[in-house]
């Protein structure tokens, strides 16, 4: 009885939706701000880039860029489990789309915007590219799409699970609607504790469900290529003996405290040179300012002379940056910012630093944190501090940083093996 409601509501909503892409879109396709809408693309399937010949399919889908990007991680794992598979990306969003777009395309043979949730749209999605499993990242159900899976025998699984407690509530008022689906999930990979109880209590089976933490932290850490490396800090005219700290996505603010900090390495005996590149652009003047007529301003990764304290005024250098460091810190931390990206830099083995204001990434700071690779710090003197004392002992901090590497290679293995 309960399937045969679920059957005909899902069937009412398709036909809502339909009539709306019939009536409705096309007089938004007339508007002016119709290429934003990417109409015509939600109103078909995605193009396909080649041919799927014979090869299993699995059709993986995010919301905007942020559940896209952790979709790309995603596939890196789908790919060392199943290499000879084929795969169909798709995203809600026009930022998400794009960033797909522009990622490596092997065994990709097609990326475009999510179809109108309509059971047509979504058993020709089914048919065409002959998918043989579904993957959502985070909570992206969509009513069509489930009831097409589930009509098909199309597996669905659920990665970096997620579900807000104001979301479990809503599940649960319209329990008779939303338990078949939940108990339909092949898989669910969550990201903590309370996320998987709120699946197992809407209805997936418990052994169904798995916690694996936020795959947002997922990085499958390692120092770069030593001759990468030494390219990098050639150009920015480095030597083998010269410690660098590379200080990313600094605010104006921020300069005051790393200058104190590294004039109170100096005063110890302990020479560093520090490479920031600014959060925005538009702070570089005040940074400036903050280091004093000393610091080399640059707008190329690329320094001409010797330095020892070089201002990088350019987007999209930091990873560079990063990979040429000896040790990292992340800006948005010594102001109310709330921080930036850790794994940006822990992601090369790197010990990172950050001061005492990144509420906005708790998650990621505590798990380096408790890790040895990460270390928060209240200012110029505990930054200064806490980075003489780390490298007297270089040798504990290598040997904490190889465990770190094998604790992210461990936790790929483990999600590797829990696909199906």
């Amino acid at each position: 009885m309960m399937n045969s409601i679920v059957h005909c509501c899902t069937g009412v909503y398709s036909a809502l939706i339909e009539a709306f892409g019939i009536s409705i879109l096309p007089l938004i396709a007339a508007a002016k701000a119709a290429p934003r809408w990417n109409i015509k693309e939600r109103c078909g399937l995605p193009f396909a880039r080649e041919a799927v010949n014979g090869r299993t399919v699995a059709w993986i889908h995010a919301a905007s860029m942020g559940e896209s990007k952790v979709l790309m991680k995603f596939l890196d794992i789908l790919k060392k489990k199943h290499p000879g598979d084929a795969y169909v990306l798709t995203a809600t969003t026009r930022s998400g789309v794009e960033y797909l777009s522009t990622q490596p395309t092997d065994n990709v043979v097609a990326v475009g915007f999510l179809p109108l949730d309509t059971l047509r749209l979504m058993r020709s999605m089914i048919d065409s590219f002959r998918v043989t499993r579904v993957w959502l990242m985070e909570t992206e159900l969509w009513p069509s799409m489930m009831m097409a899976c589930i009509r098909a025998g199309v597996p669905v699984g659920i990665v970096n699970a997620r579900m807000e407690e104001r979301s479990f509530n809503s599940y649960r008022r319209f329990r008779a609607l939303c338990t078949p689906i939940f108990r339909s999930l092949d898989i669910v990979l969550a990201q903590n504790e309370p996320y998987a109880r709120r699946f197992a209590l809407m209805g997936t089976r418990p052994d169904k469900v798995h916690i694996i933490g936020n795959l947002k932290s997922l990085v499958d850490i390692g120092v770069p290529p030593p001759q990468q490396r030494q390219a990098l800090r050639g150009a920015m005219h480095l030597g083998n003996g010269d410690f660098v700290l590379t200080a990313g996505c600094v605010h104006a603010g921020e300069g005051i405290v790393l200058k104190d900090a590294l004039a109170i390495l100096r005063e110890g005996g302990m020479h560093v040179k520090c490479i920031v590149v600014p959060r925005h652009l538009g702070d570089t003047p005040a940074l400036i300012n903050e280091f004093g007529g000393a610091a080399l301003h640059v707008k190329e990764a690329r320094a001409p002379r010797e330095w020892d304290v070089c201002i990088i005024e350019k987007m999209g250098v930091l990873t560079d940056m990063y990979k040429a460091a000896d040790a990292a810190f992340i800006g948005g931390t010594f102001v109310p910012v709330g921080g930036h990206n850790v794994w940006d830099a822990a992601q090369f083995a790197l010990p990172v630093f950050f001061g005492p204001h990144y509420h906005a990434q708790r998650e990621s700071c505590e798990q380096i944190i408790q890790a040895g690779a990460g270390f928060s710090v209240t200012g110029a003197r505990d930054l200064a501090r806490r980075i003489s004392s780390l490298f007297i002992s270089g040798a504990a901090q290598s040997s904490t940083l190889a465990d770190f590497i094998q604790a992210s290679r461990t936790r790929f293995k483990e999600i590797e093996h829990l696909l199906p």
